[in-house]
């Protein structure tokens, strides 16, 4: 679970990230040097604030670098994104999420200490092409470029086996990272088996958590 956020930067990305996480239960500081902004997400956010974020003074002053992780939506001004990530990097902000509008912004911004890039085209063309590609995938959670997780009832020839026998790293490239099985002693609840042992033995009624690129994901998913 993420820790507390900042996001600096209101305009449409910002705002339903910021209600995002913020209904997911994080902690969100929300930043914007457009009062009527925030004063539209107050009710959406754990603390929304006026501020310039170049200012860092106030910036210091509104905890806005007490963060865990921040994430800089100001793409319309790369020079305000620039100033913006260079303070957060230099005060020891490890992740660091910054929208950009080019591929020459996103290689700069990430000299300059951003720990990843939000390019809106390129990202919304990659999940889409990677949906049209792998549409019995489409609720895997993306990891990286072509890498993902997914959860999905054990398949019918893995049923019965060990986890060592059917040696799922080896045959099939992927990595069983957890089993939600149900709990006997509590009916109609489950129990979450994070890194199963070589020994465990799998049961159709397991659901698999698994981990590798989307090709190889996709044929586990078709047994």
């Amino acid at each position: 679970m993420v820790g507390n956020v900042l996001v600096v930067g209101l305009g449409t990305f910002g705002t339903l990230v910021t209600r995002a996480l913020f209904e997911g239960g994080a902690y969100v500081l929300a930043i914007d040097s457009d009062e009527a902004r925030v004063d539209a997400i107050r009710e959406q956010a754990s603390r929304s604030v006026c501020c310039d974020a170049t200012d860092t003074e106030a910036m210091q002053a509104v905890g806005a670098y007490d963060v865990d992780t921040a994430i800089v939506a100001i793409r319309k001004y790369f020079d305000v994104t620039v100033l913006v990530t260079h303070a957060l990097h230099k005060r020891g902000i490890a992740q660091i999420l910054v929208q950009v509008d080019k591929e020459q912004e996103a290689e700069a911004i990430q000299a300059l200490g951003a720990s990843e890039v939000i390019f809106p085209p390129r990202d919304t063309a990659m999940r889409i092409a990677k949906r049209l590609i792998h549409p019995d995938l489409a609720e895997s959670i993306p990891l990286g470029h072509d890498v993902a997780m997914i959860e999905i009832p054990c398949p019918l020839p893995f049923a019965d086996q060990t986890i060592k026998t059917l040696g799922l790293r080896a045959h099939y490239g992927v990595n069983l990272i957890g089993i939600r099985q149900p709990d006997e002693a509590k009916r109609g609840k489950e129990r979450f088996l994070i890194n199963p042992s070589a020994d465990t033995r799998l049961q159709s009624a397991f659901t698999l958590i698994l981990l590798g690129t989307l090709d190889q994901l996709a044929k586990i998913k078709a047994l």
